[in-house]
């Protein structure tokens, strides 16, 4: 196992227990292409519930995670966090097998009904690959190359540990920078709990999600955060500026009212802007929040 808490290029997920897989035929291949890899295998019955948050951390900091569920393990919480990262669109790499009946796992025999349980959620994951055009490997040495050529590919690629490294040493007031993974890269956005400029009451306030593409660097991170701050305070002064009461320049605008007025007609309503001048029980966080796609 690699002891060093540097982040590491691949997370080798899937079949721990008794299997050798890892240091039989992957690691000797990680090693001959030059790529780091964390293995989180433990003795058998040595995993305890506190361990997934250090996993959590290292799955955050690798280029690529590979699974390997073969048919030697049940892997039902591997099956669960393979259709996941498929979902997500994250790099994956997959070998999978189906588990025969009658197979003896840690000295448990699989009957029929159970097989074909388990095997459902191995065909539910080769459905979803095929939907999104992810591999599925049955060999082991092959699965373990295809994760090598993803690492190479994806070499120099933003990642949201470096975003949120970037973000910590980012200050501005008692503003919190949020982050989150997404197809092809990051958002981040801005929380606040700061009062309403149409209730007058303290709510927590969400800036808009602003995308930070993988091929970025930590650099474009910060100047990205910052047009959020700035684009977050001329939110702001658009709710304070009033010319002769009215939020001329509201960020809240409806825009079909103004098409409306703008070709003659009335826009059937009072007033030109949309929800927060409604009653803000009735609307979400986000709407609450005063901080809509117009910024």
């Amino acid at each position: 196992m690699a002891v060093s808490d540097e982040p590491k290029q691949v997370f080798l997920g899937g079949a721990c227990g008794l299997t050798t897989w890892r240091t039989d035929i992957t690691i000797p291949l990680m090693e001959a292409a030059g790529v780091t890899y964390h293995n989180p295998q433990m003795p058998l019955g040595a995993w305890k519930e506190d361990d997934q948050f250090d996993e959590m951390r290292r799955k955050d900091e690798c280029l690529v995670q590979l699974f390997v569920i073969n048919g030697d393990t049940r892997g039902v919480a591997s099956v669960a966090e393979v259709a996941y990262l498929i979902g997500a669109r994250k790099p994956v790499a997959i070998v999978m097998e189906d588990i025969k009946a009658d197979a003896n796992v840690y000295g448990a025999i699989v009957d029929s009904v159970q097989a074909d349980d388990l095997n459902r959620g191995r065909i539910y994951v080769r459905a979803m690959a095929d939907r999104h055009n992810v591999p599925i490997f049955t060999d082991i040495a092959e699965g373990t190359k295809h994760c090598i050529a993803l690492v190479k590919s994806l070499e120099g690629s933003l990642t949201l540990s470096q975003v949120n490294a970037a973000l910590s040493e980012v200050k501005f007031a008692n503003h919190v920078f949020q982050s989150e993974e997404t197809m092809g890269g990051f958002h981040i956005w801005i929380t606040a709990m700061e009062k309403c400029t149409y209730t007058g009451e303290p709510s927590l306030q969400e800036g808009r999600r602003w995308f930070v593409s993988t091929g970025c660097t930590p650099s474009d991170v910060v100047r990205t955060a910052f047009k959020a701050v700035a684009t977050w305070a001329e939110h702001e002064t658009r709710e304070e500026f009033k010319y002769k009461g009215v939020r001329v320049f509201s960020p809240h605008l409806e825009l079909n009212n103004l098409v409306a007025r703008g070709a003659g007609k009335s826009p059937g309503s009072n007033s030109f802007e949309e929800a927060p001048d409604k009653d803000p029980t009735s609307v979400s966080t986000s709407q609450k929040s005063g901080q809509p796609c117009s910024v």
